[in-house]
């Protein structure tokens, strides 16, 4: 649930960026080429009523699903929430906190199986996170004005660093239980927009204090972030006691937040 200082790295250049490789279904080793060769893609599971894919970066293979409501109509664009679970967790995990909702909503969910934690918050994530939403967004019509970020815990470590290094790309970010530590404000100067960011957290938390996260609101607010903070008496670091509150509330923040 702590972030490891010495996994935060220095973003990634075009040059690497040029390099990542959508991978739909498996990849198989080109003989003859002459070049290295390609690392074959592994088989992930399938998960009833959700389409898997996933994208190749760095010459790791992630996975991710996709939910999309049934009313989807490939001629109107449809907002979509990238889910981060925490650690531990996986991407189904959390499409099902939010599937009956996105379903009335009209909501595309997509939500990765990742490993979180080390190098990943700021030297994989912010990059990863843009390719995984090209990716869906390749295959379904997306508003691109309107993809927001959601994670819980350890996988809110990374909306934050998404959301300022990806400020442009995604509209608005929440988290449940993650708040940004002092040692990594310097975050914040990496936004070029100021995003809206909502948060969550019960007053019961094992491992963030009320203090943290109100120290992490007022800095978002400081900076010209608009900022809100939401806390939840008698709850602890369990999402999935009030996840169906979390989420309307959060959805009604983003809802307000359209990319300009």
């Amino acid at each position: 649930m702590h972030r490891n200082v010495a996994g935060y790295g220095p973003p990634l250049n075009d040059a690497v960026l040029g390099r990542i490789t959508l991978a739909f279904m498996a990849v198989a080793m080109l003989p003859g080429c002459g070049g290295t060769p390609h690392p074959t893609s592994p088989a992930f599971p399938q998960v009833p009523g959700l389409a898997q894919r996933q994208v190749e970066f760095q010459q790791t293979f992630y996975p991710f699903y996709v939910f999309v409501p049934s009313t989807y109509n490939s001629l109107h664009r449809l907002p979509a929430v990238l889910l981060i679970h925490g650690g531990g967790g996986k991407g189904p995990d959390m499409i099902q906190f939010w599937k009956n909702f996105a379903e009335q909503m009209g909501i595309i969910l997509v939500g990765p199986t990742l490993p979180l934690g080390g190098t990943f918050e700021t030297a994989v994530a912010p990059q990863l996170y843009p390719i995984i939403m090209n990716a869906v967004g390749s295959e379904w019509n997306i508003d691109v004005k309107r993809i927001y970020l959601f994670g819980v815990s350890a996988g809110g470590y990374t909306v934050f660093d998404a959301c300022m290094f990806d400020s442009q790309y995604f509209a608005a970010g929440g988290v449940f239980a993650a708040v940004i530590t002092p040692n990594y404000d310097w975050i914040l100067q990496r936004a070029t927009r100021k995003i809206p960011i909502a948060i969550y957290i019960g007053d019961r938390d094992q491992y963030f204090s009320i203090a943290q996260a109100q120290a992490t609101n007022d800095l978002l607010a400081a900076n010209g972030f608009p900022a809100q903070l939401t806390i939840f008496p008698n709850l602890d670091h369990n999402y999935g006691a009030v996840a169906s509150t979390v989420n309307t509330d959060v959805w009604n923040f983003f809802s307000q937040a359209p990319l300009p």
